[in-house]
């Protein structure tokens, strides 16, 4: 029971699925995000199964691609690219830790993430176009993506004592962030039993990606939080894309 009421804390939290209602203990919460990359296997089936409705009824490769940007979006409700669009406006304002860490908690949009939101939502239609219905390392990258955004914020420093990461991590000890790493290690594996040399590419830019977002949480903002974990899963979703699009060509 516990468990599904643990799976119930994640997709209420990082879904639009309607759920259960029950009383959230620390005991639910400290193992949700072990739960979290199971909202990218829904993610991903709804993207396998309108790839395969495009094949099947010849639907343009645009259509499939534009239907394909907002998927993700309507299964999360948003709330990662909320938090992409918080961590451009604090970067983009130059100023110190502290007012960084204030324009994350601001609910307002900025020019700097408006413009960045659409670069990227752009950039994503393109990849995916590019992509087409043979997705299959895509699909498995929403749950690859939220794998790695769950193990970064078990093991990196809090940005805060207090807030929705913190009270997710406090007291979740090893076993999260070891159940984390596996199933990183189980996408990775299933990537490149699909495609080793897409799973080469989208693993190095991921990777890659890991050190970086290590320094620049540390530098900008002294830590992770939940809205830099959102920042982290964005780039992260685009730079598998982008991985799947280089194994296609590269690949032949």
């Amino acid at each position: 029971m516990n468990s599904l009421k643990t799976i119930a804390v994640a997709f209420s939290t990082y879904s639009t699925v309607p759920m259960p209602r029950f009383e959230w203990t620390q005991e639910n919460m400290r193992c949700a995000l072990c739960a979290f990359p199971l909202v990218g296997a829904l993610t991903g089936a709804l993207l396998w199964a309108w790839a395969a409705l495009c094949g099947a009824l010849g639907i343009s490769a645009l259509l499939f691609a534009a239907v394909g940007v907002c998927l993700p979006i309507a299964v999360s409700g948003g709330i990662h690219m909320d938090g992409f669009c918080d961590v451009c406006d604090a970067l983009a304002s130059h100023r110190d830790r502290q007012k960084k860490l204030d324009i994350l908690k601001d609910s307002h949009i900025g020019a700097f993430a408006a413009i960045k939101c659409s670069a990227y939502l752009l950039l994503q239609l393109g990849l995916l176009y590019e992509c087409g219905t043979s997705c299959a390392l895509v699909c498995i990258g929403f749950v690859l993506s939220r794998a790695l955004s769950a193990l970064l914020a078990e093991l990196l420093p809090k940005a805060r004592a207090k807030g929705m990461l913190a009270a997710f991590t406090e007291n979740s000890g090893r076993a999260a962030a070891f159940c984390s790493a596996v199933t990183a290690l189980l996408c990775a594996a299933a990537m490149a039993f699909i495609s080793p040399i897409g799973c080469a590419c989208c693993a190095a830019l991921c990777l890659g990606w890991c050190f970086i977002y290590k320094a620049l949480t540390a530098k900008h903002f002294g830590g992770v939080s939940g809205d830099t974990a959102g920042y982290f899963l964005q780039i992260c979703e685009l730079l598998i894309l982008a991985g799947a699009v280089c194994g296609k060509y590269i690949g032949g």
